[in-house]
């Protein structure tokens, strides 16, 4: 069973109310191809007339890995900070693909790409961590994803028993995970930790929408 560690308390953040947006039908939104759709059925069915008919449709595309990508950035995440080893050995990374796994046994997942350097350090650790940052550490982010900021020193701390983990100081949430498992996922790689040791506080997290930062105190 995951321990929890207590932390202080502070004002929740309320997400802030946004005016409706009407949408129109599907008819008029380009649809974009997998180059490789015989391997991946198209569930729309604008995809799968145009395919039986022949015809090239206006709205169809080739596949467009930047619009794709612009896609994904529609869906609101938080933000994390992924930390492998500690001491000098420490490496970290901001990411956004992190999710719950299963509550029993408490399980957690996070996505790597192939090219990152996260990925070596997790394929030969034992042990990792995730801090979910709040909307005061958008500095944290920025740092660990390429950008160094100066004169800044993110704070990690150590978890007690847990000498391979450190997490950063004063996040929303912070888990402490073993590494039970890990499954290939195109040009990524899925980890699956359980979760030995989490804490949890009051802040209220960072947002991450649209190729952009914001709170939940703030319209997206």
């Amino acid at each position: 069973m995951a321990r929890v560690l207590s932390a202080p308390s502070t004002q929740m953040g309320r997400v802030a109310p946004r005016a409706s947006q009407s949408r129109g039908s599907t008819e008029g939104f380009d649809i974009y191809r997998n180059p490789d759709e015989e391997k991946v059925p198209c569930a729309d069915p604008a995809c799968a007339n145009a395919g039986a008919s022949g015809a090239a449709d206006q709205n169809v595309s080739s596949f467009d890995e930047r619009r794709f990508r612009h896609a994904l950035g529609r869906f609101a995440t938080g933000v994390v900070v992924i930390s492998a080893g500690s001491g000098d050995g420490m490496h970290a990374m901001t990411a956004n693909a992190f999710m719950s796994g299963s509550l029993r046994p408490p399980l957690i997942v996070v996505s790597v790409g192939h090219h990152a350097r996260m990925h070596e350090r997790l394929m030969n650790s034992a042990m990792f961590g995730v801090s979910v940052l709040s909307d005061a550490q958008e500095r944290h982010s920025r740092h660990f994803s390429g950008e160094p900021q100066s004169r800044f020193a993110p704070r990690f701390a150590p978890v007690e028993g847990l000498p391979e983990v450190v997490l950063l100081e004063h996040a929303a949430a912070r888990f402490a995970a073993r590494l039970v498992d890990r499954h290939p996922c195109g040009d990524h790689t899925l980890f699956v930790g359980e979760v030995l040791v989490f804490s949890l506080d009051e802040h209220a997290p960072l947002i991450f929408f649209g190729g952009r930062y914001a709170s939940m105190a703030t319209p997206l």
